[in-house]
Order: C-alpha cells, then sequence, then structure tokens
C-alpha cells in the first residue's frame, strides 16, 4: 500500500511591466474619482492635469504607474493626492492595460506605434 499525495498544478502568472528604469521619465496627475487604476494602464491626460481611461489603445498619452481602487482613487481625489504616470521610458507590452485589462495580441502594434509618438517604447519580452 502506497501512500500518494497529490499536490495541485500552480499556474502563475508573471509579466514585466518596466524594463529599463534608467530611461523612466515620470509625473504626478490627479485621479477621477471612483476608476480603478492598474499599474500599465493607458491613460488620457487632460488639460487640468486629471488622468482617465483611455478609450483605445491608439488615443492614450501616459501610462499609469501603480495600482489604485475605485475607494482610494476617491479618497486621493478628496484629499489632492497624486498617482505616478509614466511619460517616458521602456515597458513590457504584454503588462500594458486598458482599464485594467491586458491588451489582445491584435492590439500591440497600434499601441506601440502610440508609443513611439508619445516618446515611449513598448517592447515585446
Amino acid at each position: 500500500m502506497s501512500n500518494k499525495t497529490y499536490l495541485g498544478s500552480v499556474t502563475r502568472e508573471s509579466r514585466p511591466f518596466i524594463l529599463d528604469t534608467e530611461k523612466l521619465r515620470r509625473a504626478n496627475a490627479k485621479v477621477t474619482a471612483a476608476k480603478a487604476y492598474k499599474a500599465g494602464d493607458l491613460l488620457t491626460l487632460s488639460a487640468a492635469n486629471v488622468v482617465d481611461h483611455a478609450v483605445d489603445e491608439k488615443t492614450w498619452t501616459a501610462v499609469c504607474g501603480r495600482d489604485v481602487s475605485a475607494v482610494e482613487a476617491t479618497q486621493m481625489a478628496a484629499d489632492g493626492v497624486e498617482l505616478p504616470i509614466y511619460f517616458g521610458g521602456v515597458f513590457s507590452i504584454e503588462a500594458i492595460c486598458l482599464a485594467g485589462v491586458y491588451l489582445a495580441t491584435g492590439k500591440y502594434d497600434a499601441a506601440r506605434a502610440k508609443a513611439t509618438l508619445n516618446h515611449i517604447e513598448f517592447s515585446k519580452v
């Protein structure tokens, strides 16, 4: 009689985000209350220095620097605390998101083309 122990399979997903820390260019911007942000989200920046989620992979101006829940964003907006955003650097295209959802591979080319125009590099790791 043998004793068997079953260890379920574990799947871990790792998506590197920042690929070159020396080329980072960072700023801070106000958040939109009640919106969750994820590091790697594509963002638009208003003239009032407020970020919001980009409509698509072709219409964005900056990359979100950290995760913020909707509750945190509401508090940050009330307290005037700003979110770090990136407007320069080298990032993994596989870690880039639209409103918290990773880009489909079919959207990589458009996002990378806009990144080039924004002086950002999205690389495939």
